[in-house]
């Protein structure tokens, strides 16, 4: 019996509403997750259209509608050619609650004596090694398994594996809400690294998971510069899929906003091109991102030119969450499927955010968000780059449309509209000067050569005189001109005069400027100067901006660290603090560490340099602090944060005492406030070991950010070039780890 193909219709489980199959996700009245109301499969499974059927199938139905039996028996021909007999019970079982006769009895007994006395094959030794691990590739008719199961809460241990007796999983890279990351080589292909996507961002429905599919299916298929080419495919006997894609080792836009702030026009326009001209290609072979964002856009700027990849195809269900929903277009985050106009309006709030250092739609939740964006975009590109051209105002207000008709038709047209709008800006307005008084004024004829008036000079000569033509000079011009003025004697002996009295008081002028300028309004607070009076916000918190970033370029033999959000948990997630710095390959990085205890703060990195025997040498740690956003607002706190180091670091440092306190500045103009210290004790050995170190508060400079940084170095006696308190971070290797400190810009 065939089976039919059903398309299942989706209704709420709550309110009981049907909706057309595949239109949406959630219920627009009570937010529940629509289910599929008959979910039935048709012949041949989500791959049939692209999928050649199996031979024989029909063949099959037939036999197994006549005659169905055990497998073991199926090549047996006598079995085949036997009769049932007729006077004995027949043997019944249902499918779909159609009753199918098989044989007797009688039947089943012969066949299965003949069956043990048939000679059985010889056994055959088998090499495990040669045994493949299996795996699902989803271009295959046959969807082969992959062994063994991923165990999510221990992704640590995926590494060392082999996946489909291919990939050797070397590295694990991290995760986001929709996946994990692995590195690894292809055995296949030598010096290939492959990074090994496990999927987390299951789809919610039949209809969206068959749509994944064929499009990973398709994506297989898919060739283009700017997208990471999709190598492998499969799925663990759980389940759990995974998808093995090329990997380069590059930054992504997310790292270079969090390093630089922003992108530059001309670097804009080249990225946000490059990205659409990817998403335009897979649009018309029929894929969707669905999870266009900063860290899925990555920058390979090896050559002359820098060359955009779009990567993580396939990953993403589209489902919005926390993270991903300032990106979402608003039919997403209403619970519509997305479309290609939702990847358009992703790549525009990409850009808006490379352009500004901010998005352009944020909230506490998906509904606020949603909100913001039917309202339209309030500060727009401009308002905070006056540098851009309007035009480009227009170019992101098509592309933000709340309707999705209403926005560019293919991810081509934005990324050209866009380029165009900052790389083909119109020329400067050119004033008319004004001729000076006296110069005669000639009416301007056929022969007589004008300068061309731009469309603004010319909107605001009709402005001040509706009547005049392009063509009417200014009525200024048109004044008689001043009679000239005779100089005499006279006039020019008094002129004199005054200049030299003018000079004879400067200097008597000088005198009293410099002696009757008003005391500096301060006061000293711990070692931190606060402006006294009325005006002590506004002159000193309120005006406090963070130093221009730093282009640093990398040192030689050194490891780049930069802190994201992918992998942290407890009190590091809640209280993030994005920073980059260098560090010596020699040294040990230790990885995030949240805070054991509700009062402890943990720490986001731990870099450490120990001679051959495990002593230590010099170490840095940075964690956060609560801070007001500004130096001047935190000034307050610095007395209880040099409390709360000490009270810690007597605990832990033998000897223990604070040799001073007070602001500084480091790297430039950042300020920080710095606390010395020292200790000493007994080594294992009996060798006395000298402790030094510094602790620096750094406040994020911006009115408002809720957390700041918190550096602490230390250096013990055995560290080179270090000698005492004033060394640590100055010399030794600490001092060009610290230079490379650069807290993010994005806040």
């Amino acid at each position: 019996m065939s089976i039919t193909a059903i398309v299942a219709s989706m209704y709420c489980p709550k309110c009981k509403q049907t909706f057309e199959p595949g239109s949406r996700r959630f219920c627009p009245t009570d937010g529940a997750r629509l289910v599929s109301e008959s979910p039935t499969r048709r012949e041949g499974g989500i791959f049939a259209n692209l999928i050649p059927k199996m031979e024989g199938i029909s063949d099959l139905e037939e036999t197994l509608r006549d005659t169905p039996r055990p497998a073991a028996l199926r090549s047996q021909p006598d079995v085949q050619e036997s009769k049932p007999v007729e006077d004995e019970d027949e043997i019944f079982f249902e499918l779909d609650d159609e009753p199918v006769k098989i044989m007797s009895e009688s039947s089943f007994a012969l066949a299965a004596k003949r069956a043990q006395e048939a000679p059985k094959p010889e056994p055959r030794k088998v090499n495990p090694y040669e045994i493949s691990d299996g795996g699902v590739n989803l271009a295959d008719a046959d969807r082969n398994v992959f062994t063994g199961d991923f165990d999510d809460t221990r992704p640590e241990s995926f590494v060392g594996q082999t996946v489909k007796g291919r990939y050797l999983v070397t590295e694990f890279l991290g995760g986001d809400e929709s996946g994990l990351s692995f590195l690894g080589d292809d055995r296949l292909v030598a010096e290939r690294k492959v990074l090994v996507r496990i999927l987390l961002d299951d789809a919610s429905d039949e209809i969206t998971e068959g749509i994944l599919a064929e499009e990973r299916i398709s994506l297989s298929h898919l060739s283009h510069p700017n997208i990471a080419r999709l190598i492998d495919s499969g799925e663990f006997t759980n389940g759990t899929e995974f998808l093995v894609s090329e990997f380069v080792d590059v930054l992504s836009v997310r790292e270079i906003i969090d390093i630089h702030g922003r992108f530059d026009d001309v670097r804009s326009a080249r990225v946000i091109s490059q990205a659409a001209d990817a998403l335009n290609h897979a649009h018309q072979a029929g894929i969707l991102h669905r999870d266009v964002r900063p860290e899925n856009l990555i920058i390979n700027s090896d050559n002359d030119t820098e060359h955009l990849m779009l990567v993580n195809f396939g990953s993403s269900s589209g489902e919005p969450n926390a993270v991903n929903a300032p990106y979402r277009a608003p039919e997403v985050l209403d619970g519509y499927v997305a479309t290609s106009a939702s990847d358009i309006f992703s790549l525009a709030t990409v850009a808006y955010e490379m352009l500004t250092g901010r998005r352009p739609f944020t909230g506490n939740s998906e509904r606020e968000i949603a909100k913001h964006q039917s309202e339209g975009l309030i500060t727009r590109v401009t308002d905070v780059r006056p540098d851009l051209p309007a035009t480009l105002d227009d170019v992101l207000a098509k592309a933000f449309a709340f309707d999705a008709a209403d926005r560019y038709t293919k991810a081509r047209d934005f990324g050209e509209a866009f380029s165009h709008a900052l790389l083909d800006r119109p020329e400067p307005v050119q004033h008319v000067h004004a001729k000076p008084a006296g110069t005669p004024v000639t009416a301007p004829t056929a022969e007589t050569h004008t300068e061309k008036i731009t469309p603004a000079v010319a909107t605001a000569a009709k402005t001040e005189s509706p009547t005049a033509s392009l063509n009417d000079e200014p009525m200024w011009t048109r004044r008689s001109p001043e009679p000239p003025q005779v100089e005499n004697s006279r006039s020019s002996w008094l002129l004199f005069a005054g200049l030299v009295a003018l000079l004879a008081l400067l200097p008597i002028a000088w005198y009293f400027v410099v002696n009757n300028q008003p005391s500096d309004p301060t006061t000293q607070v711990e070692g931190i100067s606060v402006p006294d009076g009325p005006n002590q916000s506004s002159s000193a918190a309120n005006t406090e901006m963070p130093p221009l970033p730093r282009n640093l370029s990398q040192p030689p033999n050194t490891n780049f660290f930069q802190t994201t959000k992918q992998s942290l948990k407890g009190d590091l997630l809640l209280n993030f603090v994005g920073f980059s710095m260098y560090y010596p390959k020699d040294w040990a990085l230790t990885g995030p560490q949240p805070g054991a205890a509700s009062n402890s703060r943990g720490k986001f990195v731990d870099i450490s340099r120990q001679t051959d025997d495990g002593r230590m040498k010099e170490q840095m740690l940075v964690s956060y602090y609560p801070s007001k956003g500004t130096f001047i607002g935190d000034a307050e706190k610095f007395p209880q944060l040099v409390k709360e180091t000490n009270d810690t670091l007597k605990k832990i440092l033998p000897g223990y005492q604070m040799v001073s306190q007070g602001e500084i500045k480091f790297n430039g103009e950042w300020r920080a406030y710095e606390v010395k210290f020292q200790g000493s004790g007994m080594s294992a050995d009996g060798q006395k070991l000298v402790v030094w170190g510094r602790r620096l508060f750094v406040p994020a400079a911006r009115p408002g950010t809720r957390n700041g940084f918190e550096i602490t170095m230390l250096a013990t006696s055995l560290a080179d070039e270090v000698k005492g308190v004033d060394d640590v971070g100055v010399k030794g290797e600490l001092a060009p780890i610290l230079f490379s400190f650069e807290p993010s810009q994005n806040f």
